[in-house]
């Protein structure tokens, strides 16, 4: 029995292998998947090992960026942001995706958030955060800023990043950090940075509301989670690793009976 896996630095605050899992029992599939701690070290040597051993695996910070250099071949996304976090085992050749991108259009349309025409902030210059703006830039007509504690670099798309302070009127905030991942309160952006009435969006789903998306509540905003990104992206991974698909309600139920 080969198995499949998340990588990363922590990933005990992932809910993916209790999910995998549950989804490989229900449907009589014969494999199981392992939430991996793994040093920046041993990055390159997992890649072999994964070669033999496993029909494919997930990447979470910090590891995308690193890991798009390592696979074989690349698809249209790898290559356009250099980040991946999907790699599937073909035959000891290892594919790299990004269900990312898929993962946050997922729930854009899911939660019918359109940016056209609006003013868009994403906070975070990472794998994730580029993927988001990729995507926005790709499938939207939306004016774009990033944010980032180290202002001035080209991030994507020529969009070159400004500083928190530099923020000024926007209609859309998306967290693209790590910043408020399980028990850390804190936020990526000056509460005083919140604006009235405006949509947050946190990639974050555990915890599902996080210390920015209560600011947002407070002032009267919409707030979003990560939740939906990351159901698209693991139904995502069935179908890529094991040409398997279940239902977003399926899906869906399991997630938040795990998150509680």
């Amino acid at each position: 029995m080969k198995f499949s896996a998340l990588i990363g630095l922590p990933v005990g605050q992932s809910v993916g292998q209790d999910i995998y899992n549950r989804i490989f029992k229900m449907h009589g599939i014969n494999s199981r998947y392992l939430a991996i701690n793994l040093h920046r070290e041993n990055v390159e040597g997992f890649f072999e090992f994964a070669r033999e051993e496993t029909v494919g695996f997930n990447i979470t910070a910090p590891y995308k960026e690193i890991s798009a250099g390592l696979v074989d071949i690349k698809d249209r996304i790898v290559s356009a942001t250099g980040s991946t976090n999907l790699v599937k085992n073909m035959d000891g050749k290892l594919e790299g995706y990004n269900s990312d991108y898929s993962g946050f259009l997922f729930l854009m349309k899911n939660n019918m958030i359109k940016p056209d025409g609006k003013r868009v902030v994403i906070m975070g210059t990472g794998g994730a955060a580029r993927t988001v703006a990729y995507a926005v830039v790709e499938n939207y007509s939306a004016d774009i800023q990033i944010a980032s504690r180290s202002p001035g670099t080209v991030s994507i798309e020529g969009i070159k990043s400004v500083g928190y302070s530099d923020i000024r009127d926007y209609d859309i905030i998306i967290n693209c950090t790590p910043l408020g991942m399980g028990m850390d309160r804190r936020m990526a952006i000056p509460d005083e940075k919140i604006l009235n009435g405006i949509t947050g969006i946190d990639i974050i789903y555990n915890p599902l509301e996080t210390s920015f998306l209560k600011a947002v509540k407070l002032k009267g905003g919409k707030t979003i989670n990560g939740s939906d990104m990351f159901i698209g992206q693991g139904m995502e991974t069935l179908q890529r690793l094991y040409g398997f698909s279940v239902t977003y309600d399926e899906f869906r139920n399991i997630f938040y009976e795990k998150i509680k």
